[in-house]
């Protein structure tokens, strides 16, 4: 669910990244937050169960532009990939905006794949989502290995909604950034139509010439009709095969925005006399921070608050269970003479 801040005029928009077990979906978080730029992200938090754990992180991209004067702000999440800790699942699952689920492509892990994708689908309806209407991508991980299905297969087993695809290999970062992009790109879509609201682009807001049109990255899969009718291609072709690429090939338009962000943030900074956007920025960060921590000290006192009434409500309900037991016996002994007096009056006669 988009959560629109007045007060600091952003939109925040949540994606999780769902799928089985050692699938690949913290590699796929470690990895963007290693290539992002350190500006405009947070730090990488992680909440460890004993064989999971989730992780979290913010990203800010300026490079997007703003929706009515709002900047967009993403937070990413993975869940723990283990059965036994769906609780987590599907808290970590509400409010999600999109999704991206990182199947194993091995032979092996057909049932846990189905199994995620089912349960997947299960927490989004306990948390009030549409699973036909919420954005998703599905990321085919491990392609590298052997003894991997083809996509067809894996299409079959868990694509259900003909939602789009693409290859990857985590462990190098092949399709990660593939991805995020488009997972980013059909969720502002989708915001936009939804609330029937358009993106400004940064370039077109400060009156700057548009950019040149990027190269497609739409997959092969998915949706291609729906998506064709909806948003025009670019240029050239509109259907693109994903492979691997090698380094010598791999162009990252992500890392190229930052460049070009970078170049216009710095002559932004000349023209400030250096105070810049940046140290902005950052007292922004840090004023946030300074909240952000005071609320956690608020709410471990209050977490030590309910601990401690905890204690003396148990302490409480000891005395009053020694209470009733004291009352049971001075009730006893008040019948007890009752029934002496009794006895003595009868003698008397």
């Amino acid at each position: 669910m988009a959560l629109f801040n007045y007060a600091t005029k952003e939109i925040t928009l949540k994606i999780v990244y769902y799928g089985p077990g050692l699938s690949g979906k913290t590699t796929n978080l470690q990895y963007l937050h290693s290539v992002l730029n350190a500006s405009s992200k947070g730090k990488l938090l992680s909440l460890s169960t004993e064989a999971d754990r989730t992780l979290f992180f913010d990203f800010l991209p300026v490079e997007l532009g703003k929706i009515r004067d709002f900047s967009v702000r993403f937070q990413l999440y993975t869940v723990p990939g283990q059965v036994r800790y769906n609780a987590t699942r599907r808290i970590v699952l509400k409010g999600a905006d999109a999704v991206v689920f990182v199947a194993d492509s091995q032979r092996e892990m057909r049932d846990q794949n189905i199994e995620s994708r089912n349960n997947m689908r299960e927490n989004l309806l306990a948390n009030n989502i549409d699973p036909e209407e919420i954005p998703v991508v599905f990321q085919y991980n491990k392609r590298d290995l052997k003894d991997i299905a083809s996509i067809e297969e894996l299409n079959g087993d868990l694509n259900v909604g003909n939602h789009h695809v693409l290859e990857g290999k985590a462990i190098d970062g092949t399709g990660v950034e593939d991805a995020f992009r488009l997972i980013s790109k059909l969720l502002l879509q989708h915001i936009s139509k939804k609330h029937k609201i358009a993106i400004e682009p940064a370039e077109e807001r400060k009156g700057a010439p548009p950019p040149p049109p990027p190269v497609s990255h739409k997959p092969v899969y998915g949706r291609a009709e729906r998506e064709a009718s909806a948003v025009p291609p670019a240029s050239g072709p509109s259907v693109e095969k994903i492979r691997p690429r090698t380094r010598q090939e791999e162009t990252i338009p992500l890392q190229d925005s930052r460049t070009e962000f970078g170049d216009r943030q710095k002559r932004a900074e000349a023209a400030l006399g250096g105070s810049g956007a940046a140290s902005v920025s950052q007292a922004s960060v840090d004023r946030i921070a300074g909240e952000v921590e005071k609320i956690r000290e608020i709410l471990n006192s209050l977490r030590e608050s309910f601990s401690a009434m905890s204690t003396e409500m148990k302490a409480l309900s000891e005395i009053r269970k020694t209470q009733d037991e004291t009352n049971k016996l001075l009730r006893d002994l008040r019948d007890f003479f009752a029934g002496l007096k009794t006895k003595r009056r009868w003698f008397r006669f």
